[in-house]
C-alpha cells in the first residue's frame, strides 16, 4: 500500500532506478558512452610527469572528511595517481585526517602499486595519518608541502574551511595544483589558488573516466537522463504556472 502524499515520490524513485538500470544494462551490452573531457582529470598525467622531471614528490589528500561519497571519489583518483607514480618512479605522499579513512587509503595505495607490478615501491611511511582535528590536519599537511617541496599537490575529496590554507601553501612553493570538492562554499577558494579545479559532480565521474568501467559509465548516463528529466519538469512547471494552471503541482503533491 502506498503512503498518502508519497505516491509521486514512489513513481519518481521507480523511474529514476529504471533509467539507471536500463543505462547500465545497455552499457554492459556494448552501448558506446562518451564522457566529455574534464580538464582536471587530464592534467593529472601532467602533474605526475612534472614531478618525475623535477625529481620531487607528489602530494595527495582526500580531504578532511571521513568515509563519505566525495572521499571515495577522491580515492578512485588516488588509485590512478598511484599507478602513474609507480610507472614514473615518483615518490607519492598521501595524507589523511580520519582513522577509518587512513585504513582504506593505505589499502588503495598498496593495491595500486601491486597492480602496477611494483609492490616493493609502496612505503607505509608515505601514507600518513595526520590528525582528526581540522586545524592540526591542515598544519601537518602544510608542513609536508613546505619540507618536501612537492612538485604537484592533488586535493580531491571532502574539504571545509582548511581548503584555502592548503591551496595557498601549495601555491607558495610553486606546485602545480589540482583540486576538487562537492562543497560549493570551498570551490571559489580552490579556483583562485589552484591550476585546475574539478567541480562538484565531475568528481564522481573519476572511476568512469580513468577505468572506463561499463557499469559506472552506464550509471552516469542514467543520472544525466534523470537530470534532463528534472529540468524538463522545471520548465513545464514554470510554463503551466505562468499560464495559470497548477496541474503539475497537484500531481507532485499526490
Amino acid at each position: 500500500m502506498l503512503v498518502a502524499k508519497r505516491v509521486f515520490d514512489f513513481w519518481a524513485l521507480f523511474v529514476c532506478c529504471g533509467l539507471i538500470g536500463i543505462s547500465i544494462y545497455n552499457a554492459i551490452k556494448g552501448m558506446k558512452i562518451q564522457i566529455r573531457p574534464i580538464a582536471g582529470f587530464e592534467a593529472i598525467d601532467e602533474a605526475v610527469g612534472r614531478a618525475a622531471e623535477m625529481g620531487k614528490p607528489v602530494h595527495f589528500t582526500p580531504g578532511f572528511g571521513g568515509l563519505v561519497a566525495p572521499t571515495f571519489a577522491g580515492l578512485e583518483v588516488l588509485g590512478y595517481v598511484t599507478g602513474l607514480a609507480a610507472k614514473y618512479d615518483v615518490r607519492l605522499i598521501v595524507t589523511v585526517s580520519q582513522p577509518e579513512t587512513y585504513a582504506v587509503t593505505e589499502q588503495v595505495v598498496r593495491q595500486a602499486y601491486l597492480t602496477a607490478g611494483k609492490p616493493e615501491a609502496f612505503k607505509p611511511e608515505d601514507c600518513r595519518f595526520i590528525s582528526s582535528d581540522q586545524w592540526a590536519y591542515a598544519s601537518g599537511v602544510i608542513g609536508i608541502l613546505l619540507r618536501d617541496r612537492v612538485a604537484s599537490n592533488i586535493m580531491i575529496g571532502q574539504f571545509a574551511a582548511e581548503s584555502l590554507i592548503l591551496a595557498e601553501a601549495g601555491n607558495t612553493i610553486g606546485a602545480i595544483q589540482i583540486a576538487g570538492t562537492t562543497n560549493a562554499y570551498q570551490i571559489p577558494f580552490f579556483v583562485v589558488a589552484c591550476d585546475y579545479v574539478i567541480l562538484g559532480d565531475e568528481m564522481f565521474a573519476a572511476g568512469a573516466h580513468f577505468a572506463k568501467n561499463q557499469v559506472h559509465l552506464g550509471s552516469l548516463r542514467g543520472e544525466d537522463l534523470i537530470k534532463a528529466l528534472c529540468l524538463l519538469l522545471v520548465i513545464m512547471g514554470a510554463l503551466l504556472v505562468s499560464g495559470g494552471s497548477d496541474t503539475l503541482l497537484k500531481i507532485m503533491a499526490l
